[in-house]
């Protein structure tokens, strides 16, 4: 091969490279393929190429200067390529855009230099259309097969007006093979597998997708020589238009409907063995004649309309449209409306005739019959209803069923059922398996057992067990369930139901966790008043004034509990707590300085500096400043030592004359000089000077909880 050019569209090369339908373009590497390549240059692109990826022409650039984000990605796909012998066929997805492509890598080597050439081709029908596939295999294929009647699934392909061209293939069971006598349709049009196909299939099948209503008919397709029997219903109500066919080749009947013409002694045995009634009308189909079968019209022949006399008002139109329809396509009426029974109550008929023709194929008359359909229509309306009764219980009472076949393993779960399973609404494929593995492992093997057991002996399944959603929330549920069995005791089927009960379980550890907290709490506050009883008894020889201190500190001790409850976290302000001290013993503003940085205190250093503060308060208004013209300053500050923060809390009380006072310890001075060291690990200093009482507390701010909390 010579020598590329980057001019490429003045020579025959460039011309015929120009011209071809897919993406096509040739690049060399820069580096020795196998040891070094830095990138890959452009040596060629074709227009098709350009517009696919929405660039101007790459000739001469490079892939990382015109990629630099799939540089990296193509690489060792392209070095592999140019290193073998045969073209390379890969399949990628677009990474922008919801679209599949196929890329075949080739090998080219010329003139002592190697090139590779990549073609692209959009893929994305075909490999969706044989996603779909894969999928409708899995999920229907033991059911199509299962039918003699062919039936398949199309989706219906509409031009830029919004009327049908051509409608795709998207799925179908063995039957319909044989039925159509298509050959591997699936993911092919049907104009592409029967170009001389008939319009009116097109437009029929458009006309079901756009109405979103379900059609039963017969037709002949003459491109396909075959007599098809139809039903034609929409799957889903917005684009993509699919259809479900259900249909039938009935050249057989035809044959046999022919012959049957030609022979009146079978005709008329037939019309005298039916239960229905069997009837033929005039050309334009007003004019019945009742040939035989049951009276469910009564007196059926006459020269009056048969639809102004048998119809119900409220069906006439649509029955008249029917048939002038049918008349128009010379196809078979089939039609269910009500009817007058000769009674005067109202029935269901299912109505169904067929034309005769004439050699010119003119209609001469309709041959057909009425079947009473009442019972059917009532039976499926009571069930339509029961069926949505049962759906909005289950939804409003938040109750989840199920559906086993025990023999086939199928399983139908409610929308409620799919939710509690941690799943949404027909996301999955509901089986035994994928119960079991969504129950959590504790709970699995009981879960399981009691399954078995319920099967075994033929009592309820009842079991309590735990479900693990995919986000890793766990949810209680409670089910009840009951086999059925036949006649040799055999389980063929379960039903059953369950309920979410996460809400009450977490209700019911809330409240053991709520007693057990009370009860810890109880103990604590107990020894905590016995603790305080016990060290206020020595400080007083009368009761009433040992009543009066222990009232008041233990108030303090609640005064604590209180700022607690009303402080955010588990913290209280040092400013809030001496002042509500100070404002208990009523001193006022001119009486005391109070000055400090904002300082959080833990809950178990507030309710000790509140009973120090009260104790100091209480002393100093029997003995101190505070009971005279005296003043008292609280000061603190915070500072650093070592890791920790220290709070140095200053009492200073300055009076003429100090009171007279008993030296020994009282309850406020071994609290400063005892309990403040061995609770909070501090140091506290209690002095009497003759202008009054000077006491500091210091201690590290650490986080330590309430005495009455159980998690301190």
């Amino acid at each position: 091969m010579a020598d590329f050019s980057p001019q490429t569209d003045d020579s025959l090369f460039g011309a015929a490279f120009g011209a071809l339908p897919d993406a096509v373009c040739i690049l060399e590497p820069i580096g020795v393929p196998g040891e070094s390549v830095t990138d890959w240059r452009y040596l060629a692109a074709n227009p098709v190429m350009c517009e696919l990826l929405a660039i101007e022409d790459p000739t001469g650039a490079t892939l990382r200067d015109r990629f630099p984000h799939l540089a990296d990605h193509w690489a060792p796909d392209f070095e592999r390529a140019i290193l073998g012998t045969a073209p390379e066929v890969l399949v990628r997805e677009a990474k922008e855009r919801p679209e599949v492509y196929e890329v075949v890598l080739c090998p080219l080597h010329y003139s002592g230099r190697r090139a590779i050439m990549a073609r692209m081709r959009n893929i994305t029908t075909e490999h969706q259309a044989r996603a779909l596939q894969r999928e409708a295999d899995a999920r229907y294929k033991l059911l199509f097969d299962a039918i003699d009647e062919g039936f398949c699934v199309i989706e219906v392909q509409f031009d830029a007006e919004n009327r049908p061209i051509d409608y795709l293939f998207i799925e179908g069971n063995d039957a319909f093979l044989d039925q159509s006598g298509l050959t591997d349709p699936i993911g092919k049009t049907m104009r592409t597998l029967q170009p001389d196909i008939e319009d009116k299939w097109v437009a029929t099948y458009g006309r079901i997708a756009m109405t979103g209503v379900a059609e039963r008919f017969e037709s002949e397709s003459q491109a396909m020589n075959r007599w098809f029997d139809v039903f034609a219903f929409p799957i889903g109500e917005t684009a993509p238009h699919r259809l479900g066919i259900l249909f039938e080749d009935i050249g057989k009947r035809k044959t046999m409907e022919l012959a049957l013409r030609h022979s009146e002694n079978r005709l008329h045995s037939l019309i005298e063995a039916t239960s229905d009634l069997i009837f033929r009308m005039n050309p334009e189909g007003t004019v019945m004649e009742q040939l035989g079968g049951k009276s469910l019209l009564g007196e059926a022949t006459g020269p009056g309309d048969w639809i102004e006399e048998f119809v119900t008002p409220s069906d006439r139109v649509m029955v008249r449209d029917a048939v002038d329809t049918a008349i128009a396509a010379q196809q078979p009426i089939d039609v269910e409306h009500r009817y007058l029974r000769p009674d005067g109550s109202v029935g269901w008929l299912y109505s169904r005739a067929v034309p005769v023709f004439d050699e010119q194929r003119t209609i001469t008359e309709w041959f057909g019959m009425s079947t009473d359909i009442t019972n059917r229509r009532l039976a499926e309306r009571e069930l339509a209803h029961g069926a949505q009764m049962l759906r909005v219980a289950s939804e409003i009472g938040k109750v989840g069923l199920w559906d086993w076949n025990v023999e086939s393993g199928e399983i139908h779960w409610s929308d409620e059922h799919y939710r509690m399973e941690g799943y949404e609404p027909g996301e999955v494929v509901p089986s035994y398996e994928l119960w079991a593995e969504r129950v959590h492992p504790d709970d699995r093997e009981i879960a399981v057992a009691r399954l078995a057991e319920a099967m075994e002996s033929g009592q309820d399944y009842i079991s309590e067990y735990r479900v693990c959603h995919p986000d890793g929330e766990v949810v209680w549920l409670s089910a009840r369930g009951r086999f059925l069995y036949d006649e040799q005791g055999k389980p063929v089927r379960m039903l059953g139901a369950m309920v979410d009960m996460t809400q009450r379980r977490r209700e019911e550890e809330w409240q053991r966790l709520l007693v057990a907290e009370l009860q810890h709490r109880v103990r604590n506050l107990i020894g905590m008043v016995r603790s305080v009883a016990r060290l206020s008894a020595p400080s007083h020889r009368h009761v009433d004034e040992y009543v009066d201190h222990l009232i008041g500190r233990l108030q303090a001790m609640g005064r604590t509990q209180s700022t607690l409850t009303r402080s955010p976290g588990r913290s209280v302000d040092l400013a809030e707590l001496v002042r509500e001290e100070l404002l208990v013993h009523a001193v006022q503003d001119d009486k005391c300085h109070v000055e400090g940085p904002e300082i959080a205190l833990s809950p178990h250093a507030a309710e000790i500096v509140t009973l120090a503060i009260h104790e100091l308060a209480t002393n100093s208004v029997k003995y101190g400043a505070l009971g005279d013209t005296g003043y008292i300053r609280i000061v603190w500050d915070a500072e650093q030592r070592g890791e920790k923060y220290w709070v140095i809390l200053r009492w200073q009380e300055t009076a003429p004359v100090r009171k007279a006072k008993q030296n020994r310890k009282g309850f406020g001075r071994k609290l400063i000089e005892e309990r403040v060291p061995y609770e909070l690990q501090g140091e506290g200093r209690f002095t009497v000077h003759d202008t009054g009482v000077l006491a500091v507390l210091e201690f590290p701010l650490v986080d330590a909880g309430s005495i009455l909390d159980p998690r301190s």
